[in-house]
């Protein structure tokens, strides 16, 4: 019954008639009453179980006979067609035929709507074509590409974050099957992420959250997906020339910057001179973090705490938040321990879902355990502390669990013997301040385990 249904559907798509008087008034009469069952079958929450025939009639002829009458038409039929055929239908063939249906309306609203109340809506109807495609029959994915491209070309910077999502994907599955060249992924990303930019900013200074929160999840979407398709070498081919062409816009340097970091690209000649001219023409934290990034990369510490002690003053808290772990990890090289404790310590304040500074905070007391005591005894009391902050680590931040119990299964072995505990009048579980030091922390005494 429903393929029949279906062939007296499709039969009727295809026919045209003269629109006459009599004709438009039927037209009306039959819009008003297939407006009125759909208006039910929403209460019904389109259950196709609740499907009235008239209302698909009724609809059908408004289709045929009176195309220019209403855009509801359109609108209703993709309704009609993705609720009452596509979605229940467990055919894949009759479903394909159904799915044709259904980017035919799309073509014949575009053709007989083309303007909405803002312009041209062409590359909203093809965008949501595409997306409907790829969604239901998702085989058919050079079609979703194909239109979707033309909504994006159409709209630009006024692009829907759902089409860019989906238009990417496509791109990637059309390299998968051989139709595109795998450089047509970083090509697109490149596009596509300053069409997200764009409106990153534009909805930030209009402060309108929704739609900000959209773009913010749709540019986290894209990163995602390039991951495995990008790598240093292709990141400074896309870049090298716009950078080359424009090295003084600071938007276009800091979007490059910010590529590259989260690429881990900081190596590059293009990091550092990105980095430089940023700094040149806007002197900020973020162009001095950048700096920082790439002397320390280079080993030159003096000159990479200078920059990086700049960063620590960046809006960006992911940013400053790093530069303090950057600093930290400078003076623990340098043996200025108890700075390199306060740098963690801020590096905490500003994540305090990151166990890194804890890791570093702990390596900083096993390297100045010789500073904080002699004799075996007091010499290792500073492993103690060490291991706390291992544990502290590891505690609120679980991606840091191996990491942690390496460096804890490492340095128990250092802990004071049970003989040299007992010698020196303490006991296991007892409460100990490490004094004459930096250090200052209260600890438990602990005996070194024996293989």
């Amino acid at each position: 019954m429903k393929f029949r249904r279906f062939l007296l559907l499709s039969l009727a798509l295809f026919l045209a008639g003269n629109v006459t008087t009599q004709a438009q008034e039927d037209c009306e009469t039959d819009y008003s009453l297939y407006r009125e069952y759909i208006s039910h079958w929403k209460q019904a929450k389109y259950n196709p179980k609740n499907i009235n025939q008239q209302m698909i009639t009724s609809w059908r002829n408004v289709y045929n006979n009176c195309p220019s009458l209403r855009q509801n038409t359109y609108l209703d039929g993709v309704t009609i067609m993705t609720y009452a055929f596509i979605r229940p239908e467990k055919n894949a063939e009759i479903k394909d035929k159904y799915v044709d249906t259904l980017i035919m309306i799309y073509d014949k609203r575009a053709e007989y709507f083309p303007n909405g109340k803002n312009g041209s809506q062409v590359g909203n109807i093809m965008g949501r074509k595409g997306i409907d495609i790829f969604t239901w029959a998702p085989h058919r994915y050079e079609e979703a590409y194909n239109a979707l491209k033309q909504a994006i070309e159409l709209d630009g910077t006024n692009s829907n974050y759902a089409f860019i999502n989906t238009y990417f994907t496509t791109v990637i599955t059309m390299v998968k099957n051989g139709k595109l060249e795998e450089s047509a992924i970083l090509d697109e990303y490149d596009r596509l992420s300053g069409i997200v930019d764009y409106n990153i900013k534009v909805n930030t200074e209009m402060a309108n959250e929704k739609v900000l929160n959209n773009f913010n999840e749709t540019k986290a979407n894209l990163d995602l997906a390039v991951q495995p398709y990008a790598n240093c070498e292709d990141l400074v081919r896309i870049y090298q020339p716009k950078f080359d062409a424009n090295p003084n816009d600071v938007e276009l340097l800091t979007k490059i910057a910010q590529v590259l970091e989260k690429r881990k690209c900081d190596d590059s000649e293009l990091y550092l001179a990105v980095a430089v001219n940023l700094h040149k023409v806007n002197p900020s934290p973020e162009s001095a973090y950048l700096i920082g990034k790439k002397y320390l990369a280079e080993k030159d510490y003096n000159q990479a705490t200078k920059y990086l002690l700049e960063s620590t003053k960046s809006e960006n808290t992911d940013w400053a938040h790093q530069s303090y772990i950057y600093l930290a990890q400078i003076m623990n090289m340098n043996k200025n321990y108890e700075q390199g404790r306060t740098y963690a310590r801020r590096a905490y304040e500003l994540d305090k879902s990151n166990g890194e500074p804890f890791i570093i905070i702990g390596q900083l007391y096993a390297a100045s355990a010789k500073d904080c005591g002699s004799g075996d005894f007091y010499s290792k009391t500073a492993f103690w502390a060490a291991v706390d902050q291992f544990e502290k680590a590891k505690s609120i931040d679980p991606s840091l669990k191996d990491k942690a119990n390496e460096l804890i299964n490492a340095y128990v072995h250092y802990f004071p013997t049970i003989e040299s505990i007992f010698f020196n009048g303490f006991e296991e579980g007892q409460d100990f301040t490490i004094e004459g030091c930096w250090i200052n922390e209260t600890t438990k005494v602990r005996a070194a385990k024996t293989e």
